[in-house]
């Protein structure tokens, strides 16, 4: 068990963090592997001793990750990790708070190879977010502090931040997200999208708003955004969709009860779990929506270009979009941290926080 402690403004409050406890489980030819779950009724296996047949001839794609071995290495310690982890480059981007007080958040990396942690900002007013759409990648401030960062930052290809000029900070960039030229926010005034060029500009609205609703998140792709509300008075949470092109109302796209939380993407579908341990597909064409697993146990989901890659109970498991079974990469043990988006992928790995570490298998 590791203790850490943190404080807030009521003083010192200590709580305990389990060590993960490691195990790596191999997928094919024996292994122990998770069936996912169809929206059409089809049962999921809980068991993780359960032995499936070995993959069609078309699902041979989806080979065992680490050649059948995965070994999980911590990369980082530090207390109060509470945002998204970012792999790019050569490093992995993570951010905190020390406390809970102003000033005292901090934004850090460590090389995907491990070893000692950098600091790259403290004494911030909020943990930094990072952000990439694949070819460059972002330190989003809210409340800039003494550190001489700007609202939006570029990270270098060695790892340092430079402030991009003329981003407005009188707009809120609470709930943002990136694509190749833009940053998007969701203004929570009114559940309406803004943008400006991620070269800094003015900002220009790019969805009309949505009345009566709580937004919870923003995706983009190449054609549409996608706007995640809560409708609290209804217990629903709708996926909302907006074409980039022009300014337009968001239309309902995807409709479930409860809170979707982890919107992801691909290139031809959205991934999301929800609060209830469920984790769910929908066509980005018709919104047709599967469930995918029901045992989720935390509120995170990351993909890649063949699998998605989720908590089932304590594994860590990786699960091929072709149908081609499951693998448990890693046995974490228990409390996670019940916040959306500790999971993050990239070509070389798969990386996950709790509230105190980082952790990283390699593919």
């Amino acid at each position: 068990m590791i203790m850490t402690k943190h404080e807030d403004g009521l003083g010192t409050l200590s709580h305990s963090v389990s060590a993960l406890f490691l195990a790596a489980v191999l997928s094919g030819c024996g292994a122990e592997v998770e069936r996912a779950e169809s929206a059409d009724g089809l049962a999921l296996a809980t068991n993780l001793g359960e032995v499936l047949p070995a993959p069609s001839a078309a699902a041979a794609s989806c080979t065992p990750l680490c050649n059948g071995s995965c070994t999980p290495v911590q990369l980082a310690q530090a207390s109060g990790l509470d945002q998204p982890i970012l792999p790019f480059g050569e490093n992995v981007y993570f951010s905190g708070a020390i406390t809970y007080e102003a000033s005292y958040s901090f934004a850090n990396r460590v090389s995907k190879q491990g070893g000692s942690s950098v600091q790259l900002a403290q004494r911030l007013q909020r943990p930094p977010l990072f952000l990439s759409n694949g070819t460059s990648a972002y330190a989003l401030v809210r409340y800039p502090g003494s550190s001489g960062l700007g609202h939006l930052n570029q990270i270098g290809p060695l790892g340092n931040l430079t402030p991009v000029p003329g981003i407005d900070s009188s707009r809120s960039l609470s709930i943002p997200t990136v694509d190749a030229t833009k940053l998007y926010v969701l203004d929570l005034s009114n559940e309406s999208v803004w943008s400006t060029p991620l070269t800094g500009g003015s900002w220009t609205q790019a969805t009309r708003p949505i009345a009566n609703v709580a937004g919870r998140s923003v995706r983009v792709d190449s054609t549409h955004v996608y706007i995640v509300a809560d409708d609290v008075a209804k217990n629903q949470s709708i996926v909302w969709k907006a074409p980039k092109q022009n300014l337009a109302t968001p239309t309902k796209f995807v409709t479930l009860p409860g809170s979707i939380v982890s919107l992801t993407l691909d290139d031809t579908d959205l991934y999301f779990a929800d609060r209830a341990g469920g984790i769910f597909k929908a066509s980005k064409s018709s919104g047709a929506v599967t469930r995918l697993a029901s045992t989720a146990t935390d509120l995170s989901i990351a993909v890649d270009a063949e699998r998605y890659y989720w908590f089932n109970g304590s594994a860590l498991t990786a699960t091929c979009k072709n149908g081609g079974g499951s693998q448990v990469l890693a046995t974490v043990s228990t409390p996670q941290t019940r916040t959306p988006e500790i999971l993050s992928v990239d070509a070389e790995g798969v990386y996950w926080r709790n509230s105190g570490q980082v952790w990283k298998v390699a593919k």
